[in-house]
């Protein structure tokens, strides 16, 4: 009976131990609780364990006194446990405010990262984007890239470094590999330890950064974002973001006389960033923007009608002036009038596609009806928010928004409702990473794989700590499908409402899809294209969107013609 209640108090002591050690540094009030509520436990457990039945003597006195020793300084060392190992780091960068609203924080972790040599940051051919010089005792990032390049192109991509304001973009996420905690573990000990300068680990992209500038100056001054992938691997070669920002204006020389002043002027460039005229420079539009991606949608509606022929119909199509699926709702019409003569009704696939009618898709996804359009969508990562989180797990080395079918639970059961989301509107929202990688899918025989910006993460001597190889999402399609939508998206640049892009490379087949999305009424619509070349053997896939840039056939195409030039220019 004794040792049983020993062995459950003692049970009871490491669960409250167990549940508590592991709270977050917000739950401190939990952990303590448990703390202090395991301390009569394990007294308890330890003074039946001891118990020898002995009357009361100086022996059994002593005895009693040591547990209670014993259990005090074993709390003290769980205390200690947690706070030096468990939750170590999460302490140390832990941050609070105090009653006028002001941060408090732990300097100390600032002052070290001032002082370790980060890793390098290199595009695909080796040239240097980012690295860290030594100022004194200390160290400051700086940017080989803006001798070149205007560094806002790259700046969503690389991100920022700050002592004030932390770190986005590359610096964020692979921010343990470029300071050398993790990868360099032991490299890092014997400096700490010989007190020598910290070094950080290497990071090679697979960013073309010719193309990644050429593609930020064919978009201008316009706010907007360009996308260009490998089909094959899923690589990205760039990502294009704009407005972006100087990462120079956030990086800290400790060199300078008057600390006080650069920390001024770093304070004053992060509120010209917050102004609303700046544009939001720190959003990536291309990962995080989620926007009505109109007619470009229509590419995969289209998937799901070969896919599911037999409801589907692709053969067997019209394109009226209007197409009313809910008598109690407005009708849908087409953006271009008389297409019925254009497409040659009764149509079929291949036309409605080239000249993007809105009436034929609108039948289209009636005919599909709500539950295989969620199919078809979710095969490209496309989900409901039901099922699905806010950040889009399909890419880890940026942080991407998760591309929604629709926001409301239900929306797809009524009719008109489908028929907008079979041409692209709705409530859909998507990233042009998204739309990249639908293009992409159909470009590489139909299996989408999962993009990728980092290709190899190195130390310092060279040694490879880890290599990215080309990752399989899932078969979306089947080839003979993705096959027709090669075919579909040529006619769109041979014949359609998109033929200006084959200007732009010459001598090379190209296939796309123009959109031109609807978001505010009365507003200039965005306007979008995707685009995939070569044709018999795609090496790149392209998704351009101009925020409020008009007609997605003209400004679209002409922007996409632009950058499958560059990419073909800069291999």
């Amino acid at each position: 009976m004794r040792s049983g209640l020993a062995v459950i108090s003692m049970i009871g002591a490491i669960g409250l131990i167990t549940y508590g050690i592991f709270q977050p540094v917000e739950g401190e009030v939990r952990w303590l609780l448990c703390l202090w509520a395991s301390a009569p436990l394990f007294g308890l457990a330890a003074y039946l364990a001891t118990r020898t039945g002995e009357t009361r003597s100086l022996s059994r006195n002593l005895t009693n006194l040591g547990l209670v020793f014993l259990v005090g300084f074993g709390l003290i060392s769980l205390q200690l446990l947690r706070q030096q190992f468990v939750r170590a780091s999460a302490i140390a960068m832990h941050v609070v405010q105090d009653e006028e609203g002001q941060a408090i924080s732990n300097i100390r972790p600032v002052l070290a990262s001032q002082k370790v040599l980060r890793g390098e940051i290199r595009d695909m051919r080796g040239s240097v984007l980012v690295q860290s010089e030594p100022v004194g005792n200390a160290a400051r990032r700086v940017y080989p890239l803006a001798d070149r390049y205007d560094p806002r192109a790259f700046s969503n991509i690389v991100g920022f470094f700050s002592t004030r304001y932390g770190q986005s973009g590359l610096e964020a996420t692979y921010n343990a590999y470029l300071s050398g905690e993790r990868g360099n573990e032991w490299q890092r000990l014997r400096d700490s330890l010989l007190s020598e300068t910290p070094r950080g680990n290497h990071l090679t992209l697979t960013l073309n950064a010719d193309l990644q500038a050429e593609a930020a100056a064919a978009l201008g001054g316009r706010t907007g974002s360009v996308v260009v992938l490998d089909p094959s691997t899923g690589a990205i070669r760039a990502l294009v973001s704009n407005p972006g920002f100087d990462p120079r204006g956030l990086s800290f020389n400790p060199g300078v006389a008057d600390r006080e002043a650069e920390n001024e002027r770093i304070t004053q460039y992060w509120q010209e960033m917050q102004v609303e005229s700046a544009g939001q420079p720190l959003l990536n539009r291309a990962t995080q923007g989620l926007y009505p991606p109109g007619s470009v949608f229509k590419t995969v509606t289209a998937v799901g009608v070969l896919e599911h022929s037999g409801v589907g119909q692709p053969e067997t199509i019209t394109c009226p002036e209007t197409y009313l699926p809910d008598p109690n709702a407005p009708a849908i019409v087409n953006a271009v009038g008389g297409l019925a003569t254009r497409t040659g009704d009764p149509s079929d696939l291949e036309r409605v596609y080239a000249f993007s009618c809105n009436t034929a898709f609108a039948q289209y996804a009636t005919r599909l009806g709500a539950e295989r359009m969620v199919e078809t969508a979710g095969r490209f990562d496309i989900g409901t928010p039901q099922r699905m989180t806010t950040t889009y797990r399909g890419l880890s080395d940026l942080l991407a928004n998760q591309s929604l079918l629709y926001r409301d639970a239900g929306f797809l059961n009524q009719p008109r409702a489908l028929a907008d989301t079979g041409y692209g509107q709705g409530q859909l929202l998507v990233t042009p990473l998204q739309m990249a990688m639908v293009a992409a899918a159909i470009a590489n025989d139909g299996i989408m794989m999962q993009p990728y910006l980092v290709q190899t993460v190195k130390r310092p001597d060279g040694g490879l700590i880890l290599t990215h190889s080309p990752q399989r999402i899932r078969r979306t399609m089947s080839s003979a499908t993705a096959q027709t939508m090669l075919n579909n998206m040529s006619a769109v640049a041979r014949y359609g409402f998109g033929q200006s892009i084959s200007s732009f490379v010459p001598g090379i087949a190209v296939g796309g899809k123009s959109g031109t999305a609807e978001h505010v009424e009365g507003a200039v619509p965005h306007a979008w294209f995707i685009a995939v070349a070569p044709l018999d053997a795609p090496r790149y896939a392209v998704a351009v969107m101009v925020e409020r840039g008009g007609e997605g056939s003209s400004v679209g195409a002409e922007l996409a013609g632009r950058v499958l030039a560059a990419a073909f220019a800069t291999e």
